[in-house]
């Protein structure tokens, strides 16, 4: 593993600088390395679980993981509690993920990012995963064959975002951003355990919708495509079209690439936003036996995958709209730039406007090819 490697070498590089007399040098011995953190709220008191890596073994050096968790006032106050169960300093310049419970999520997380952001070895580029599970500490607790730690295949599964495209991936300094900036409201990705034979690992999906420092919903699968669709960050992923043409054939198509365009304009006095998307596919697979890979085929298809994207890009929006005002997608950002006038006379009252903002979005829907087979495979009578 990539992860497990560059950490080997970091400690190597350590041990190295223990002989040029650096004055504030650690021991390895001395150190606990985090690779991950859970965070809960229980009984008025902060409840933190990391996950620690020690390298182990000769030749063949492996790494192991553990779990410690401890509880304070204060999320500072938790940490120096750690190291009565560890006896070590906690290390956190490796860590990987930072996994939020929703009831903190729900009641503010300012105290944790508070944190955070004031600890010099707490890396920016770290991942923010908000728990869908009873705590954030079962995450933590599950059991993956493919890593040897839960917080590796948690790295994993963000930086695969691109190819999934059901969920956002957010870094540290990214939802800091959003949090502070006028006109956008921060997003964090949603995770669950799933049992898959005799492991539990978990499963990424669906996006935490905020505002301000509050998680106040939840976007599905499909709904965290359109989200990332209109904003601009669809990088792939897959769209299944049902029914098409009326022929019980599911059709599921691959993305290559895309391109967003959001304009507003005003229309007797009321803010519209304009979104037009474009969507290089490929596809990928047939499940029926009609043939949509005919010219007469692809232009019923690329029809009826262009009106469904397009609905489900409006009725995403319409439901944070309705259900929570709060944008999300960014659309005050884009007022901002393009109608600083508009924004200047309106961002005080942004969630108002933004709740009754009219939407109409179009998709244009280019069809490559049909991977390695021209036409749907026909069983013989």
């Amino acid at each position: 593993m990539k992860y497990e490697k560059s950490i080997l070498l970091i400690l190597l590089i350590i041990g190295v600088s223990f002989t040029s007399g650096c004055w504030n040098y650690r021991e390895i011995d001395e150190m606990t390395i985090v690779s991950g953190v859970a965070i809960d709220y229980e009984d008025e008191k902060f409840v933190l679980t990391i996950e620690s890596i020690t390298p182990k073994g000769g030749q063949d050096v492996t790494m192991t993981s553990d779990l410690t968790t401890a509880e304070g006032a204060t999320i500072f106050d938790a940490i120096r509690n750690l190291i009565m169960q560890t006896g070590r300093r906690v290390y956190w310049a490796h860590g990987k993920v930072i996994i939020i419970s929703e009831e903190i999520a729900r009641a503010g997380i300012t105290p944790v990012l508070d944190y955070v952001t004031r600890d010099a070895e707490v890396r920016e580029n770290m991942w923010l995963v908000l728990s869908k599970e009873k705590d954030a500490k079962s995450l933590l607790e599950g059991k993956d064959k493919m890593h040897d730690t839960i917080s590796v295949h948690i790295d994993d599964m963000l930086q695969s975002q691109k190819s999934i495209s059901k969920y956002n991936a957010v870094e540290l300094w990214r939802f800091l951003d959003d949090l502070t900036a006028d006109g956008i409201s921060p997003t964090m990705p949603m995770a669950v355990l799933k049992t898959k034979r005799d492991a539990k690992i978990p499963l990424i999906n669906g996006i935490a919708i905020f505002k301000r420092d509050r998680m106040v919903g939840e976007l599905n699968g499909i709904e965290a495509r359109s989200l990332l669709l209109t904003k601009g960050e669809l990088k792939g992923g897959v769209i299944v079209v049902p029914n098409v043409g009326k022929t019980n054939t599911d059709i599921t198509l691959e993305v290559f690439k895309s391109k967003t365009k959001v304009k507003p304009e005003l229309i007797d006095g009321k803010l519209m936003m304009k979104i037009d998307v474009k969507l290089d596919v490929n596809i990928a697979e047939i499940k029926g036996t009609d043939d949509f890979i005919s010219e007469k085929g692809r232009k019923v298809l690329q029809k009826e995958a262009e009106e469904l994207v397009k609905m489900q890009i409006e009725n995403t929006i319409k439901k944070v709209q309705k259900q929570w005002a709060s944008d999300v997608f960014d659309f005050g950002g884009v007022v901002q730039r393009e109608m600083p006038d508009y924004w200047k006379a309106h961002k005080n009252d942004w969630d108002k406007q933004f709740a009754g903002l009219i939407v109409k979005a179009n998709a244009e829907i280019n069809i490559r090819g049909s991977a390695l087979t021209s036409k749907p495979i026909k069983v013989g009578e």
